[in-house]
């Protein structure tokens, strides 16, 4: 509201200006114009006495009587000289400048005077044209030339006396009119700092005290603002070194939660191998030695030809079935630790697993692998094994897989694991234990800090890689003994 009220009175003040500066313009070009007239018109008159001057001259020369001249060539500068007199006399009465273009209004005082001048005027003007008449005709009017002489001769004191009056008037009307323009542009002046006075006082003053304190408050803003960013940046700083305190409090929080679901994990894995290798030990050592006695008390015994037909199938089925129990005793026990994995390494371990996979099922199973006799850590040669073991499982009960490849490489100082199948992938329908089968894969990959990539479309693929812990000779044999 403020500045719209500044903003009218600042266009109103500018505007009187303007319409100050712009009328006096007017009103001096105006007046320049009208005093050009006024040189023109005074010369005019000026030349209309001249002009008397010389009529009067030329009647003397044509009624001399001297013969200097021939009265021809009088008459005929007298002619023209007199025309232009009577024109000027016209124009200059009625205010129209014929030569010049120029028309203008003649006041009172220019009328009264012309009033006056006329009977002059006339004489002068009848009494020439009479001489003119009277000198182109044959001698004989000498007194009527000399009366008209006297009588122009008369009238020209008056008329130049007269029509100088005039052109004092013209004169003095011109001086009247360039005072008169004086005391307007004394009065406009007068305005035109009055308003800016005005403006100054009422529109600058104000504005520029407004503005300082504007200025001020800006300026106590800026200092207030500074302050406070100033404080919000120390703020934030702290807020920044909280902040980074807490994400590594976090993050160390969440590592540890890692590593103590990574060791819990572990110790799961590992208490699962061991209970594995109890068994298998027990298995081989308890169940199988008995099986394997068992079998040699049977092959012992020598009257089996004194039994009948019938015992003797018998006696032959439960042989037969005693030799496939202790077969799959052995294959359990080694299924679930297999002895030659701890005493010739992970390579041989596998070369065993494809070969009674080849043997158990219609797959084709095939290992390509660069390395022999290379050992590794314990938990690398058994969760690689078993990524293996749950991998070829998968894919011969739940792919229908008809071919299976594995590729173990070492490049980098990596172990690099590929599984490749041709059955039918993993889809929406896969069973829970096959599911539940590539989750063991990847978290035994997880533990080894290893990655685990599964690719299924038209088969399985199956990528792992993890570091490389190798092991001397000394702590094979600890492993070993353990």
């Amino acid at each position: 509201m403020l500045t719209r009220r500044y903003t009218q009175r600042y266009i109103l003040a500018l505007s009187l200006v303007a319409g100050l500066t712009i009328f006096g313009q007017v009103l001096v070009q105006r007046q320049l114009r009208d005093q050009t007239s006024d040189s023109y018109l005074v010369n005019y008159a000026g030349r209309q006495r001249f002009q008397s001057q010389q009529i009067v001259k030329t009647v003397l020369l044509l009624t001399d009587g001297s013969g200097l001249r021939p009265a021809s060539a009088v008459r005929a500068e007298l002619t023209p000289v007199l025309a232009r007199w009577e024109r000027y006399h016209r124009e200059l009465k009625s205010g129209n400048l014929t030569d010049l273009g120029l028309r203008r209004t003649n006041s009172d005082s220019i009328r009264a005077m012309f009033a006056r001048l006329d009977p002059h005027f006339r004489l002068i003007q009848q009494h020439t044209h009479r001489l003119l008449h009277l000198t182109d005709q044959p001698a004989g009017a000498a007194d009527a030339v000399r009366a008209s002489v006297r009588v122009i001769l008369a009238n020209e004191q008056p008329f130049l006396l007269k029509m100088d009056a005039i052109v004092r008037q013209y004169a003095h009307e011109a001086e009247t009119k360039v005072e008169r323009l004086r005391g307007i542009e004394l009065v406009l002046m007068i305005v035109t700092l009055f308003v800016l006075l005005l403006e100054a006082l009422l529109i600058f003053l104000p504005g520029v005290r407004i503005l300082r304190s504007t200025i001020g408050q800006l300026t106590d803003s800026e200092r207030e603002t500074r302050r406070v960013n100033d404080e919000l940046r120390y703020a934030n700083e702290y807020l920044q070194v909280t902040q980074k305190q807490l994400l590594q409090e976090t993050d160390l929080r969440h590592q540890q939660r890692l590593n103590e679901q990574r060791i819990r994990l572990a110790s799961v894995v590992q208490g699962q191998e061991n209970e594995r290798k109890r068994l298998s030990r027990e298995l081989h050592d308890g169940i199988g030695q008995m099986l394997t006695g068992l079998k040699l008390l049977v092959e012992n015994i020598r009257s089996i030809d004194q039994l009948t037909d019938k015992d003797q199938s018998t006696f032959a089925n439960l042989k037969t079935l005693l030799v496939r129990t202790i077969q799959e005793t052995r294959t359990v026990s080694n299924n679930l630790m297999p002895p030659v994995l701890s005493d010739f390494g992970l390579v041989s371990a596998l070369r065993l697993l494809i070969d009674q996979q080849c043997e158990q099922t219609p797959a084709t199973v095939q290992l390509d692998t660069t390395l022999t006799t290379e050992r590794y850590g314990p938990a690398v040669e058994i969760g690689l094994y078993r990524i293996v073991q749950e991998a070829v499982n998968n894919a011969v009960k739940h792919a229908n897989a008809s071919y299976i490849s594995v590729r173990l490489d070492q490049r980098n100082g990596r172990l690099s694991l590929r599984i490749t199948d041709d059955g039918c992938g993993l889809g929406k329908h896969t069973s829970t234990d096959a599911t539940q089968g590539m989750h063991n894969m990847r978290e035994r990959a997880r533990l080894l800090d290893g990655t685990f990539r599964i690719t299924s479309q038209a088969g399985t693929r199956i990528v792992v890689s993890v570091p490389i812990r190798s092991l001397s000779t000394s702590n094979v044999a600890t492993q070993v003994m353990m």
